[in-house]
């Protein structure tokens, strides 16, 4: 499993490498995560 970095503009890394499906899988599951704990709304934008 390799290590996902954010930076002050987000999260920047390689196609196929570093950025992959399963890393993005990763990213939104600890993000809907930390929603759900500190949200009584529940939702997100993204975009």
């Amino acid at each position: 499993m390799t290590k996902i970095k954010f930076g002050t503009d987000g999260w920047r890394a390689i196609i196929a490498q570093e950025y992959t499906t399963d890393n993005v899988a990763r990213v939104a599951y600890a993000t809907a995560q930390w929603i759900k704990n500190t949200s009584d709304n529940h939702s997100a934008v993204v975009g």
